[in-house]
């Protein structure tokens, strides 16, 4: 029975101090500002995807629209970031326009 005792103690205190910790929460691409200002007009399709990544988001309604969104959230250390690309293509699926959204342009 002791035995049994000093098992559900050590059980209960590793997963106790578990609960207390708090991981960064990571949706989306991961947006990484060395890749993002080398995308330009006129690329392919191709680079941006070796660049960015598959996007987050292809609207239907418009095939030669798609979004990448980045969303992340740590409590303990960083603000809430929120950032988004959205990039238009051309019949030829070359960049014809892209919007950036919470990013400080360099």
């Amino acid at each position: 029975m002791n035995r049994l005792a000093t098992i559900t103690l050590l059980f209960t205190l590793l997963f106790s101090t578990t609960a207390c910790m708090r991981h960064e929460i990571h949706q989306g691409n991961v947006l990484k500002d060395e890749s993002i200002w080398l995308i330009e007009e006129g690329d392919s399709r191709f680079r941006v995807e070796s660049l960015l990544g598959s996007p987050a988001i292809i609207d239907t309604l418009h095939p030669n629209r798609v979004t990448y969104i980045e969303d992340r959230r740590n409590a303990e250390t960083d603000p809430d970031v929120l950032r988004r690309i959205d990039i238009t293509y051309d019949d030829a699926l070359r960049v014809k326009k892209i919007e950036h959204f919470g990013f400080d342009e360099n």
